[in-house]
C-alpha cells in the first residue's frame, strides 16, 4: 500500500510541475512566451534550480560489508521540467538538468515530449 501511495504522490508533484510550467509559459511578464525575454528568465531559473554547488559526498557501508558513494543535493533538483509552444500550438515538454540544456530547448533545438 505505501509503494501506491509513494507512486501516487510522485505522479501527483510531476502533473504539478507540468501545470506550473505550463502556466509560467503563458504568463511570463518579460513578454510574449517564446521571445527571448522570457526564455533567458527561464533558463536563469532553471540554472538557480539545478545549482549542485551544495552537493554533498559521504560514504557507508551496507550489511553485506560493501561500501558505497552517497550523494545529497540539499537544495535544488537534479532535473527540471520545462515547456515551450511547438510550431503547431501545442506545449511541448521537456526534463533538463541544466540551464544550457533548457536554453537548448526553448530554442528549439531540443526535443520535447
Amino acid at each position: 500500500m505505501n509503494g501506491d501511495l509513494r507512486c501516487a504522490t510522485r505522479a501527483g508533484a510531476w502533473v504539478a510541475l507540468a501545470l506550473g510550467a505550463l502556466c509560467a509559459c503563458n504568463a511570463g511578464a518579460e513578454g510574449k512566451p517564446g521571445t527571448s525575454a522570457s526564455s533567458a528568465s527561464v533558463v536563469e531559473s532553471v540554472r538557480v534550480a539545478t545549482d549542485r554547488s551544495g552537493i554533498q559526498q559521504s560514504s557507508m557501508s551496507l550489511p553485506s560489508g560493501e561500501r558505497v558513494r552517497r550523494m545529497t543535493l540539499r537544495n535544488g533538483f537534479s532535473h527540471v521540467l520545462v515547456a515551450r509552444m511547438g510550431p503547431d500550438g501545442k506545449p511541448l515538454v521537456s526534463c533538463v538538468d541544466s540551464a544550457p540544456a533548457a536554453e537548448a530547448f526553448l530554442s528549439g533545438s531540443g526535443s520535447g515530449q
